[in-house]
């Protein structure tokens, strides 16, 4: 469902550790609802929605990883899933990670690997884009903060 939410509790400061730091915008719930808002305006959001559901997934109960680690490949991995979520991976990462979430019990690291590309690809790409996009230059200068709305869906 998608919903107009207001980033005030962040700021210039902010702002400044996420262009310091790929993870402390990532470890940030303003932090990558921002950049969550800056991949969606460029039909590119599948690989951070990948990333944090990894993220979920590393942080689920036992009894609930098979589940969850069944999901995480159909929506990202498969060449079943949307082409709007499907993420970019190595056909050899995508073989291991198949491997890791088809065994008895996958657990918290099964998709190591895939999460671990994923985030080097934003990091370099991606990442790179937003810290020179109007949207971060807007809150790294703190022009209209207070008044500055995100567009986006709840992330997962």
């Amino acid at each position: 469902m998608l919903a107009w939410t207001r980033i005030t509790s962040a700021g210039p400061a902010d702002a400044q550790k996420w262009a310091e730091s790929f993870t402390a915008l990532l470890s940030s719930k303003h932090g990558s609802s921002l950049y969550h808002s800056f991949l969606l305006g460029e039909f590119s959001n599948e690989n951070l929605e990948f990333w944090l559901a990894v993220e979920d997934y590393k942080n689920s109960k036992p009894k609930d990883m098979a589940a969850k680690a069944q999901q995480i490949y159909k929506d990202f991995l498969t060449v079943q899933a949307s082409k709007k979520q499907q993420v970019n991976l190595d056909a050899e990462t995508r073989a291991i990670t198949l491997a890791n979430v088809q065994s008895d019990t996958p657990d918290q690291h099964a998709f190591d690997q895939a999460q671990r590309k994923i985030q080097h690809m934003m990091e370099r790409d991606s990442y790179q884009r937003f810290l020179k996009s109007d949207l971060f230059l807007q809150v790294i200068n703190g022009k209209n903060w207070k008044k500055l709305l995100s567009f986006s869906p709840s992330l997962p």
